[in-house]
């Protein structure tokens, strides 16, 4: 499923209640300044633009379906003078890049709307390194039949599945909580 191009602004300026401080999520993956790190489903980079000021030494890959996500991500680069911001256009469940080429792989609020979980998530796998770390940032099910934010009740994916999905994929697990009231993180390395 596609976000709406229309949403752009809004993407990049989510409420409190829709997002995270992209530094709570960076303080728990083991990311370091060279390493090269993909953004999948990066939207219009309102991640991939902090991640890649905090890899310096290194890139950052913004990979989504819709090319208009992806020139909002070039013009974000270009308003921050980053020359470590590289975007690529993907297929919804294949992901061009070369099979263990980054350290680092982040899906954040994506797989609620992915057709294929499984096979994005193999994707994801696929193009990490040995020893790479894998974070996943989702929506916590809500006590509310129609939550006010985020995905519906039934779009969203139970931690502990999620968790366990990538355990059964070869991940072992880092850390597993809460982000915030409404958000949780994963973070896994592969074996």
């Amino acid at each position: 499923m596609k976000t709406s191009i229309k949403k752009i602004d809004n993407m990049l300026n989510p409420t409190l209640e829709e997002t995270f401080d992209p530094q709570s999520m960076i303080a728990l993956i083991p990311i370091h300044c060279e390493q090269k790190v993909a953004d999948i489903g990066s939207g219009p980079g309102w991640l991939s633009i902090p991640l890649a000021k905090y890899l310096y030494l290194g890139k950052c890959i913004a990979v989504d379906i819709q090319n208009e996500m992806l020139k909002k991500v070039k013009s974000q680069a270009k308003k921050y003078k980053l020359g470590n911001v590289e975007t690529i256009l993907s297929e919804e469940n294949k992901i061009p890049i070369d099979g263990d080429s980054v350290e680092g792989v982040v899906f954040s609020d994506i797989l609620n709307e992915a057709k294929d979980i499984e096979k994005i998530l193999e994707e994801g796998i696929r193009i990490l390194k040995k020893s790479g770390w894998l974070c996943v940032v989702e929506w916590l099910p809500s006590k509310d039949s129609k939550p006010k934010y985020g995905p519906s009740q039934s779009a969203r994916l139970k931690q502990e599945d999620l968790r366990k999905k990538l355990e059964d994929n070869g991940l072992s697990t880092i850390t597993s909580r809460h982000l915030t009231q409404h958000k949780y993180i994963i973070v896994a390395r592969k074996k």
